[in-house]
């Protein structure tokens, strides 16, 4: 079996490829494409695949989860013509499963939902950074008050 490096990079070729053709990229059908590829042989291939399948259809939902997610600009094969952030698919549920679906082909609905996710994430980042900034202005004043008590009792330790 090829390294995890080799097979992820199959896949990211197998989904840029999907994506290149202006096609969705569903996990069960990079995985059977894998398969075609690379056919599995002998008395137990049907036992191997069906553990194969599921596992290589999680690792390539994961993959599509994170594509249109980030606050980065898109790397360049998947930006959008004219934009930094829009790319050319976006995770979607289809048929029971997230798959990879060019923009053009998302429904209305879909683009809405992606869009409602990225302002609750965006709203969830606001959150935990001014809890963040609060928990740092209270870590300064703690050590403000640590030092001036260090500072009281040293005084109050000294001989008159």
């Amino acid at each position: 079996m090829a390294k995890d490096s080799a097979l992820l990079s199959e896949l990211h070729k197998l989904i840029g490829q999907r994506m290149d053709a202006g096609q969705i990229a569903q996990p069960s059908q990079i995985v059977a494409d894998i398969f075609e590829s690379k056919p599995l042989a002998g008395p137990h291939a049907d036992f191997y695949k069906a553990f194969a399948k599921k596992e290589l259809v999680g690792v390539v939902t994961r993959m599509l989860k994170r594509v249109g997610m980030s606050d980065d600009p898109a790397s360049p094969q998947m930006v959008f013509p004219g934009h930094t952030r829009l790319v050319k698919s976006y995770p979607v549920l289809r048929d029971g499963e997230r798959s990879l679906v060019p923009i053009g082909l998302c429904t209305t609905h879909e683009l809405s939902n992606h869009v409602s996710l990225l302002r609750k994430q965006a709203k969830g980042c606001e959150n935990h950074a001014a809890e963040l900034e609060e928990y740092l202005a209270n870590k300064a004043s703690r050590r403000e008050n640590h030092a001036e008590m260090k500072q009281f009792e040293k005084t109050e330790a000294e001989p008159a």
